[in-house]
């Protein structure tokens, strides 16, 4: 990892060298516009959060010169797109991607397994998978410059995501398939790169704070045009973040990143993109909701001790690496903890054959290997115990897709053509093992106790069509069909108390779904204030291999169907003057076999939901009252509910021991419908309010109080389990000073304070499954939330940061 390391620094400084002596004339090429600024008053800046579309000059909707030289994901009209620049957040501590995102509504972040592992969720999309493998994000497509950063199989992990690297994001919100195509449930986004023109030279910077967070990166860009070769836009990032943690919770994040443009001639371009990312990652002992109100931060739980087994929320392992006795073993002493490392290559030609007529082809080599400690397992642990389990071993794939995008008119009016052919595949071996005791930082293996083999491929294809319908209409229809195919083998390792040859048991599965999307969406700009927004639209997401490969009983054929959704969203946006713009969104989704992830402590399963209802309300406003003072607001207002589930609490029995189970291990049937979906708070509210002085001595001084909000939420299909709902709130004093005739183009300083107040609260939780149990035999049975008594083998809850200080300091050359 030291060498690694070195060669990333090594690489840095030879790119910075590079770029720096390349000549200084700057390329004449039109670029896309910035959408958001730092807080200005001449001119004045635009919003730092805006719907698509919005504000915008034009005939129609989406029909500008600009867009039209733009991919067709690139500010579409008719979707529900927020897009955020990441300039307002320029004096922000940003140690991973969730002060950016959470400025756009529908989102909703929760902490994942180790400090870099987040779980996104849009309208309440990835809450519901669980933290359990397989690991990351799901049910949103996610993307970088227009790559895909996800596996064939719909998984992506943040950790790849150093905010200090984008420029803006775009938010996807509401089902996406017509446009995005398969695992686009929820939505998708892009997250976009500074390029080598908005850099203009050399940008590094370092951050430091509480926990042991430092975080020191460089950003090299430049812009050339050359008379022979044609025009050159190269970006280069490069970063180290490193931190303790605040419940040992450390990591060590390496990354490189590389996007090249290449206009080879006036209609040939070639876009180049890599990204290299090593993370080493100790996981954090998670809790139940007990232990959390005990112990949040499991201070003293290193070592378990009789005397504080009420205290901490520790694991079962084999004394011996094989199989019982067990014993109990923190996570820090079973070395717990992700080591990745994930290269990403792709190449992306583009020809115009005309002013009007544009072909695309893009290819990406994606490789994933990876060690990593999960639990509860993705398959039944050792002698049934469940138990924390390591896995190795690499995932590869390719995506290929070729489109073209046409201008020409349709019948008399302005139009877009959009047409796409694509392919995508992925390789997964992963062999599993029990974890050995006292292995503390190494994390050593012991037997091993499964096997997964499996393969997953998607191809289709998507359509678009964009109509400017008079001045200020454009109509939208897209379409998706997709065929997925998921096979492969899960073997499971069977290990008798005598330590008898194992015996294995073999799960094969060989499925196929075909799934297709239709959307249609207006939106109408009524004058240059006001723009309205009505879209209907589809989406579906396929089972991946691990969740058709496991039951509430262990291993076993889980006859899983592709979940697919299907909304309708009204949206508004008013921006009576340059100094106020609101946005809302209204949305109302049917869901049909949505995948939900339950935990009932021996492992981690999946069942599909027959019908389902999520229904909310999105809003966004960026307002400065006075001169210098600006106020931004992110809401969401989510209410989900099941519409048709039932719910099987029959055998096996996981309650605590001094309970017995339902006898015959009979089904035993409970109507959910009506219930809330578990692990989807429905008030989320992001609050920014601060003061940038803008003239004189003091320009560039500035602060701001930000305060972020979450309400309770259940976590379990009976709803009986609540995480209490918290706000936090931040402060932040900052300078930015530009400086002339120097070799130093700008300097800024700047200082947070983050949870001021010191608040307790819940940064992640997984949905629980409930219990049917029984105090006697002759006493009526009752449910119970698993894991809301038992201690040991707790799960689910994780704490958030106490109050902590960072700040840091950037120089641009």
């Amino acid at each position: 990892m030291r060498s690694r390391s070195k060669l990333m620094h090594g690489a840095a400084f030879g790119a910075l060298a590079a770029l720096s002596s390349a000549p200084v004339a700057h390329a004449q090429q039109a670029l896309p516009q910035i959408t958001i600024g730092a807080a200005q008053r001449a001119p004045v800046a635009p919003p730092p959060v805006r719907e698509s579309t919005a504000g915008e000059a034009g005939y129609a909707p989406g029909f500008t010169a600009a867009r039209a030289k733009l991919p067709i994901y690139r500010d579409p009209p008719g979707e529900t797109v927020t897009i955020v620049n990441t300039k307002f957040l320029r004096p922000t501590p940003l140690a991973d991607v969730r002060k950016v995102l959470e400025y756009s509504p529908g989102v909703s972040v929760q902490q994942g397994n180790n400090a870099r592992d987040l779980f996104l969720s849009i309208r309440g999309s990835g809450n519901r998978l669980g933290a359990a493998f397989p690991f990351g994000v799901r049910n949103i497509m996610l993307w970088e410059d227009g790559f895909p950063i996800m596996t064939a199989d719909g998984n992506a992990r943040t950790d790849l995501l150093d905010p200090h690297a984008y420029a803006a994001l775009d938010v996807y919100r509401g089902p996406s398939s017509a446009l995005f195509g398969n695992y686009a449930y929820g939505g998708a986004i892009n997250f976009r790169s500074f390029t080598g023109a908005e850099i203009d030279g050399v940008h590094t910077g370092s951050e430091f704070g509480s926990f042991g967070y430092v975080n020191n990166y460089v950003r090299v860009g430049k812009a050339v045009k050359d008379s022979v070769l044609g025009g050159f836009d190269l970006a280069f990032f490069a970063s180290d973040a490193n931190s303790s943690g605040w419940a040992r919770n450390s990591f060590s994040g390496k990354q490189a990143k590389f996007l090249g443009r290449w206009d080879v001639t006036p209609n040939d371009r070639v876009v180049v993109k890599y990204i290299a990312n090593n993370l080493r990652a100790e996981y954090i002992n998670r809790e139940n909701l007990a232990v959390f109100n005990l112990n949040p931060f499991q201070q003293g739980c290193a070592i378990p001790t009789v005397w504080n087994a009420q205290l901490c929320n520790n694991l079962n392992v084999p004394a011996n690496g094989i199989s019982t006795p067990l014993i109990r073993q923190s996570v820090w002493q079973l070395g717990t903890h992700t080591n990745s490392l994930r290269q990403i290559a792709g190449v992306q030609f583009e020809h115009d054959f005309d002013n009007s007529a544009t072909w695309r082809t893009q290819f990406t080599y994606d490789y994933l290997d990876y060690i990593n400690g999960t639990w509860p397992p993705p398959i039944l642990g050792p002698a049934g115990q469940g138990g924390p389990v390591a896995l190795r071993g690499p995932t590869v794939g390719i995506t290929a897709q070729t489109d073209i995008t046409s201008h020409a008119a349709l019948f008399g009016f302005p139009a877009t053509h959009f047409l796409q052919f694509f392919y995508n595949n992925a390789k997964t071996t992963n062999p599993t093992f029990n974890q050995i005791a006292n292995t503390w930082y190494s994390g050593a293996i012991g037997a091993q106790i499964g096997k997964m083999d499996s393969y997953v491929s998607n191809i289709g294809l998507r359509a678009r069509e964009e109509i400017a319908l008079a001045p200020g209409l454009t109509g939208v229809i897209g379409f998706s069909a997709n065929w997925n195919r998921v096979w492969g083998v899960n073997t499971a390792y069977n290990y008798t108390a005598n330590l008898a040859p194992r015996f294995p048991t073999q799960i094969a599965v060989d499925n196929d779904y075909w799934n297709t999307a239709p959307e249609a969406s207006l939106t109408y700009r009524y004058s240059p204030e006001w723009q309205v927004r009505a879209r209907y639209a589809t989406a579906y997401s396929t089972p991946t291999f691990v969740f058709l490969t496991n039951t509430r009983n262990g291993v076993g054929q889980n006859p899983l169907k592709a979940q697919t959704n299907m909304g309708v969203d009204l949206g508004i946006d008013w921006t009576p003057s340059p100094d106020l713009t609101v946005s809302a969104t209204g949305f109302n989704e049917w869901h049909r076999n949505e995948i939900l992830t339950l935990s009932n402590i021996l492992v981690s399963y999946s069942q599909n939901i027959p019908s389902s209802l999520h229904r909310g309300v999105e809003l966004n406003a960026d307002w400065r009252p006075f001169e210098g003072w600006r106020l931004i607001m992110a809401y969401t207002f989510n209410n989900q509910i099941f519409t048709n589930y039932w719910d099987d609490l029959g055998a096996p029995n996981t309650g605590p021991p001094f309970f017995t189970p339902l006898a015959g291990g009979a089904s035993a049937l409970y109507n959910r419908s009506g219930n809330r979906i578990p692990n989807v708070p429905p008030h989320t509210l992001t609050l920014r309010y601060g003061y940038d002085h803008p003239h004189g001595d003091l320009a560039g001084l500035g602060a701001y109080v930000e305060y972020i909000y979450k309400s309770d939420y259940t976590i379990d299909n009976a709803n009986y389990t609540t995480i209490p709902s918290y706000g936090l709130v931040n402060l932040n004093a900052h300078y930015n000073h530009d400086l002339t005739n120097f070799y130093i183009k700008n300097i800024e300083l700047y200082f947070d304070v983050q949870n001021v107040f010191n608040r307790t609260y819940v940064s992640g939780a997984t949905s629980l499954a409930n219990t049917l149990i029984t105090r006697t035999p002759f006493q009526t049975p009752i449910v119970w939330p698993t894991g809301g008594l038992v201690t040991q083998q707790g799960w689910g809850i994780l704490a958030g940061q106490p109050i902590g200080f960072s700040g840091g300091v950037k120089l641009k050359f």
